[in-house]
């Protein structure tokens, strides 16, 4: 197939109305259709024949389409069937658009209709439809095309795959002068790599984001999803859109579950486990994030892990690390010509995990029974190539074994492909092999509990795959074994075949057995990545305090300097050789400033998140952590900790007392603590008296003032000078803002602050109000 790279010409300009828009669809049909419509299949007129299907061997591309533009795809079908259980992943979609050598769509077919992992599933999307459990593929994605289309399927399976395919387009009787090219790219990481975001998407170009189809194959046990979604638009070194959690990206909540919808679904979602696998996807339809020169798209990889000794039986959970799960992804973007290649497409070998298949319908003749059982090999339109291992038995007791080899022992997951049926029994699922018995499931359930069997051949759905039941994990050694299959009871809704009465049905449908070997081991994997996390985050912590100590030296030498402190950091940074558009802390955030500042409000603030904005005792600052006040006031301060002060007198419902706290905002609070003054009412006050033996002198006195979702609007005043302008002490969460200065002198009497809360925020919860400390800079300093 002779493709040329054609330029220029070809290139369609820009613009966000070329997306398509599917809630004018009904409207679209009351007026005229351009074009001509045209459908390229696998069938052909012939009138005495039903050879509709292409066969694809291992290793042949097959060109399902080659159209001559201008044009517009509007919808393509397919279906299709293999030995090759895994097909979905070992078939790849292609899509070259005007003569491009590199193709604008490139993925497993199976992923790109929104189930991955090899897996298959019914889709209820707009711009894509998947029905037959997960047989027939519906995609309604507009494509334009100038001069040609290229459609092609290639099988890197094993096993050949028999393929039937229609392609709906429009031919158009003149170019489309403002389109963009249709673009879908598959990408993994397997297993994803630790301590660094997986990219979903990173290219370059001029176009809009409009799809996700997300998958993973988790290696260790929990809650996955508490990663969160970034795009990085146009060159952003901080992203510009932020996610809250896996799930939230997904527009689910609280964890996931099976469902589909016009925007979003979650297509696949296995039983919780140490393995468990899951597919999902977004369309940005009424929301795609344009680019004009780069978009990158990442998913942060932290969430839960829970690991269990072998040796012990000790299960421990660990918080927000990195996993080690298998990622992979499709993204969905419209651009302006063709994008190169930023990332390689990786073959069916390392697509697919290794696997063993027990395959029941040819072992028919293999597999040993209890006395009085004979298997037979049977129909069913929902097994594999509709062939499944059909076994009658009347009583509890009757058993079935399948004989298979473990030629790499390793941890392996283990599913059954079940047939369901109203006659179907409760079968105990074991696995014999050289160190003896493994119990996967003591009774798993074959009566169909969805009652699906309604039309002229038996049909049933599952877990939104085609019957995969996950029973388990094993630790496998080489060897023979068998995988046992023994009834255990019936379901009471189950039929007896011939009587029909309830609760007598002992029967078994089976169509297959598989066997994944995970490569990961959670115990070593947790071995080795505890001490590189420890060693690689001390080492990042390192290097954001050196930065925050160089940085605020060159803000005290610029002071020396000239006087003043600096506007920002952009005035210092090249004294320490940082590029101030690129240098970022080692967690990918900026370096922050403040002047004046909330912890040194007489100077300035110079810190690291830490990686975490809103937990303010772990940022990395030009202060000692944990907070002491006393430590950073310049010398000859009063530091006073406002916990120790002395209510004089108050309005009647004031109530003061010190208080524990922790602040998410501002900055830490000295010594984890405050004085909270709850107050129920505008106009309340508070007059406190500070302790004695300040020495005699005038000085700029500071308030380091508490904030929270409870706190109204206060003035400050000290033996009658007031302490800067009345402040709103607001805030979501609580935190810490400096108050001031505002001279005061100090005499042989005390010194008395009195709180005014003389009104609140119509977003707060209350009046009430808190100090951290007070400090006295002596005047002058």
């Amino acid at each position: 197939m002779l493709r040329t790279r054609l330029l220029g010409l070809l290139v369609p300009v820009l613009a966000v109305a070329s997306l398509p828009t599917f809630a004018g669809q009904l409207d679209d049909v009351t007026r005229m259709t351009p074009g001509r419509m045209h459908r390229a299949s696998s069938g052909l007129f012939d009138p005495e024949s039903n050879a509709d299907c292409h066969h694809i061997y291992p290793g042949q591309r097959l060109v399902t389409a080659d159209l001559t533009g201008p044009g517009e795809i509007r919808h393509m079908w397919f279906t299709l069937a293999s030995a090759d259980r895994r097909y979905p992943r070992t078939v790849v979609l292609r899509i070259y658009w005007d003569g491009s050598e590199v193709p604008a769509v490139e993925t497993p077919i199976g992923d790109f209709f929104c189930a991955g992992n090899g897996m298959r599933a019914d889709v209820e999307s707009i711009p894509v439809s998947v029905s037959s459990y997960g047989r027939a593929l519906n995609c309604y994605w507009r494509m334009p095309f100038r001069e040609r289309a290229v459609i092609e399927l290639e099988n890197e399976g094993k096993e050949r795959v028999s393929a039937y395919f229609q392609c709906e387009w429009l031919e158009l009787d003149s170019p489309p002068t403002d389109a963009l090219y249709f673009h879908a790219r598959y990408r993994q990481e397997y297993p994803a790599k630790p301590f660094s975001p997986y990219v979903i998407f990173d290219g370059r170009g001029e176009g809009q984001y409009v799809g996700t189809v997300y998958s993973s194959q988790n290696m260790v046990g929990s809650w996955f999803g508490e990663s969160d979604d970034r795009f990085y638009i146009d060159g952003e070194t901080t992203p510009s859109i932020v996610g809250t959690g896996t799930e939230d990206y997904f527009n689910d909540a609280w964890n996931l579950r099976l469902h589909t919808h016009g925007r979003v679904g979650l297509t696949i979602c296995d039983t919780k486990g140490e393995e468990q696998r899951i597919t999902a996807y977004r369309w940005h339809l009424d929301d795609p994030v344009p680019f004009h020169r780069s978009l990158r798209v990442e998913m942060e990889r932290r969430s839960y892990v829970y690991v269990v000794d072998p040796e012990t039986g000790k299960a421990t959970q660990y918080e927000f690390k990195y996993r080690p799960d298998y990622v992979s992804s499709v993204a969905f973007w419209y651009q302006r010509g063709t994008m190169e290649r930023t990332w390689d497409f990786p073959p069916a070998s390392e697509r697919v995990l290794p696997e063993i298949w027990v395959e029941p319908a040819a072992l028919v003749d293999r597999a040993r029974v209890s006395e009085g059982l004979a298997p037979r090999r049977a129909s069913n339109r929902t097994c594999n190539l509709k062939q499944f291992l059909y076994l009658r038995n009347d009583a509890v007791g009757g058993w079935i074994e399948l004989p298979f080899e473990v030629a790499e022992g390793g941890r392996y997951a283990v599913s059954v492909f079940q047939s369901l049926f109203r006659e179907y029994g409760a079968w105990k699922v074991s696995l014999i092999g050289p160190e003896g018995e493994v119990v996967l499931d003591p009774g798993l359930d074959f009566w169909d509990y969805l009652a699906s069997r309604k039309e002229n051949w038996p049909e049933n759905y599952h877990h939104g795959t085609t019957v995969e039941t996950k029973v388990g994990e094993a630790r496998l050694v080489p060897g023979s074994y068998v995988v046992r299959f023994e009834c255990v009871g019936s379901n009471p809704l189950t039929r007896h075949p011939e009587t029909g009465e309830f609760g007598k049905g002992y029967s078994l449908g089976l169509d297959a057995v598989c066997l994944r070997l995970l490569p990961v081991d959670p115990n070593a994997w947790l071995h080795e990545y505890l001490p590189a996390e420890e060693k690689l985050f001390a080492a990042m912590v390192n290097e954001a305090g050196r930065t925050v100590r160089e940085l605020a030296g060159a803000a005290e030498d610029l002071h020396q300097r000239t006087g003043r402190y600096p506007i920002d950091l952009t005035e210092i940074m090249g004294e320490i050789a940082l590029n101030p558009e690129e240098q970022l802390d080692p967690w990918g955030q900026p370096y922050q400033y403040r002047c004046p500042g909330t912890v040194h409000p007489w100077s300035f603030d110079m810190w690291s998140f830490h990686g975490d904005s809103r937990r303010a005792p772990g940022w990395i600052g030009n202060w000692q952590s944990p907070l002491r006040i006393a430590d950073e006031a310049p010398p000859g301060s009063v530091v006073l900790e406002a916990e120790f002060f002395q209510v004089v007198k108050a309005s009647e419902g004031v109530r003061v007392a010190p208080q524990k706290a922790t602040s998410s905002i501002g900055g830490p609070l000295s010594g984890d603590g405050l004085l909270f003054i709850r107050a129920q009412a505008e106009g309340e006050w508070v007059e406190l008296r500070l302790p004695d033996g300040i020495p005699a002198g005038e000085y700029d006195a500071y308030l380091l003032a508490g904030t929270s979702w409870d706190y109204g609007i206060a003035s400050w005043s000290l033996s009658g000078a007031a302490i800067g302008e009345p402040v709103d002490a607001y805030t979501p969460r609580i935190g810490v803002l400096s108050v001031g200065p505002g001279r005061v002198t100090a005499s042989e009497d005390p010194l008395v602050l009195r709180v005014e809360l003389i009104g609140k925020n119509r977003s707060s919860a209350g009046y009430n109000a808190g100090l951290d400390a007070v400090v006295l800079v002596l005047a002058g300093r």
